[in-house]
């Protein structure tokens, strides 16, 4: 009702302005109220036509009077409009009943229907019909485009397209008489010249030819992990297929006349021994060497052939070390010398601990200390016949094992389990070390003034070197029989292989992990190193050589899987060397 009322008040003031009236007409006409129907009609007709205007301005009117005149009427009706709406309203709707409300409505929807039409007959480009007929145009223009869009999105998915493309490789021309490299590539014999995406592909296909893709590499048309019926031709399927190793160990026996080796950088090369090496050997499950001698040093390194680092020392200021062995699985370290008291190291705690001899015996020396990585005992042996084992846990002693004469050595077997000893009377004796007996005892006829003794980690042989440079290898078998058959617990047992290539007294026997190699050692001269092959006793002729080089050698030891061997020296040299006959460490 407002805006009709104000519509009213404009229409009439334009009139007044005209017709040149006074004030007094004006004030009369912003009383006057419509009285009928055909006035109401008159007003709504001005209020059509200037809202007509007003529209044809906004959306797209060109006519510059039109717009004058809207805009001209808008500046000068605006502010009386706004002076008296408030009053102008109140007397409206007090004046004007609800049926003429109504009627008046109707009118102006008929009014707004016939603009629309004439527009159209016109060719006005009205917004609001045009856009409505384009939206039902463009969804379905849009929908279109869209699914062109996806089948052209899938089928370049479907092919294999470069992630980039050179433009002047296409545009290039290649000379192919040239060079006599691509003259190859040529199809024909006249043929010269050639794009140069063409000579790309031929590049490619020239380059297939003679370095053809492998099986493994090719492209699997089957997935290699589905469960089905059909064969499997793919790679990961022959693996899955087999629960054999993925990496074949060498099936290959050792050849018994050549060793093949490889001189590595010293195992101890960032910090040598100061003195002559006593003790040398390879932790049992990690990669670190063990090494001590008599300036009173432990010295832990990390084996891998070239930069062999040091890993921990450990300095004892009253023990010249004799002895060092790692036990309890390599847990610890025990070092002991010509002291009545020994050492154990706690590697995981770095702790030191200092034993004071053995509980009830008064030994000067202890320094003939043997142990195993899988023992529970430590074994020390005396200057008579007696050999007294310790707790490797708690270094309290168990036992004592008596012999009949002076004890030379001893050796454990690999599970621990069992203890052999040898004395100058040329006996052998089998201990039972779970209920602490001699299992049996034979005589070595064919040992003179035995000094040491070892056995060989699958029990099937057991070495004896005597003071005259001589070793002899046994049969464990032959053993068994022999005390199965004699009558009493003592008999003779005879060495199927003796090995006279040494001329001084033997130090030391040692049998890698597979009792394939047994080396022997003797201090007393310089090179005297000698390795033999098993089962056919024979010494390696190819190794060492006179440009080994080994000094006076003073121990030996294999790495756990045979793959390194390590000698210590009496210059303070751990020689490390690779036998690639084995693979693994």
């Amino acid at each position: 009702m407002a805006v009709k009322n104000r519509e009213q008040k404009q229409a009439t003031k334009r009139s007044v302005a005209q017709n040149g009236g006074s004030s007094d007409n004006e004030d009369q006409i912003k009383t006057q109220k419509p009285s009928s129907k055909r006035q109401k009609k008159a007003v709504v007709d001005k209020k059509s036509r200037a809202e007509t205007d007003l529209e044809m301005l906004v959306f797209g009117g060109e006519d510059e009077d039109v717009m004058n005149s809207v805009f001209g009427k808008m500046v000068a009706n605006l502010p009386a409009a706004s002076k008296d709406s408030d009053s102008d309203q109140d007397e409206s709707e007090e004046s004007e009943s609800e049926d003429e409300e109504d009627e008046l409505e109707a009118e102006l929807k008929d009014e707004d229907e016939e603009m629309v039409e004439d527009s159209i007959e016109d060719g006005d480009d009205s917004l609001f019909f045009v856009d409505t007929v384009l939206d039902k145009n463009s969804g379905e223009e849009d929908e279109s485009e869209s699914e062109s869009d996806s089948d052209e999105s899938q089928s370049e998915d479907e092919q294999d397209t470069a992630a980039w493309v050179d433009e002047d490789t296409q545009q290039a021309t290649v000379a192919l008489k040239s060079k006599a490299r691509s003259r190859k590539l040529r199809e024909t014999e006249g043929e010269n010249e050639v794009a140069g995406d063409v000579y790309e592909e031929r590049l490619r296909q020239q380059f297939q030819k003679i370095n053809p893709v492998p099986k493994w590499a090719d492209k699997a048309e089957t997935n290699a992990w589905d469960d089905s019926d059909k064969e499997d031709d793919t790679v990961g399927g022959d693996l899955l297929n087999t629960t054999a190793p993925l990496i074949s160990k060498s099936s290959t026996l050792l050849a018994p006349t050549k060793l093949d080796t490889i001189r590595l950088r010293n195992a101890n090369q960032m910090a040598p021994s100061q003195s002559a090496i006593s003790s040398i050997q390879f932790h049992p499950t990690s990669s670190v060497l063990l090494t001590a001698g008599l300036d009173k040093t432990l010295r832990l390194f990390e084996v891998d052939g070239k930069d062999n680092q040091k890993i921990q020392s450990i300095y004892f200021k009253d023990l010249p070390i004799t002895s060092a062995q790692f036990i309890r699985g390599g847990q610890e370290v025990v070092v002991s010398g010509k002291r009545g008291w020994y050492y154990s190291v706690d590697i995981e705690k770095s702790a030191v601990t200092r034993i004071s001899g053995i509980p009830g015996y008064k030994m000067k020396s202890l320094e003939f200390m043997h142990s195993s990585t899988t023992s529970d005992r430590l074994a020390f042996m005396s200057n008579g016949g007696q050999i007294h084992l310790v707790s490797a846990q708690t270094k309290q002693f168990i036992h004592t094992l008596p012999m009949n004469g002076a004890v030379r050595d001893v050796a454990f077997t690999a599970d621990g389990n069992y203890l052999w000893s040898t004395g100058l009377d040329n006996e052998v004796y089998q201990w039972d070390l779970r209920q602490n007996r001699c299992l049996s005892r034979w005589h070595d006829s064919a040992t003179f003034r035995p000094t040491c003794l070892s056995v060989s980690p699958d029990t099937s042989y057991y070495a004896s070197g005597d003071n005259a440079g001589v070793v002899n290898i046994y049969d464990t078998n032959v053993v068994k029989d022999k005390r199965v058959g004699a009558s009493g617990a003592f008999y003779n047992v005879n060495a199927f292989k003796s090995i006279n290539n040494l001329t001084t007294s033997i130090q030391g026997l040692k049998f890698n992990h597979s009792s394939e190699i047994l080396g022997i050692y003797s201090r007393r001269k310089a090179d005297q190193l000698k390795l033999v092959h098993l089962p056919s006793g024979t010494v390696f002729s190819n190794w060492p050589s006179s440009k080994s080089h080994l000094g006076h050698v003073q121990c030996m030891d294999f790495s756990p899987n045979s793959g390194f061997m390590a000698i210590g020296n009496d210059g303070g040299k751990a020689l490390l060397y690779r036998l690639p006959h084995y693979q693994n460490y």
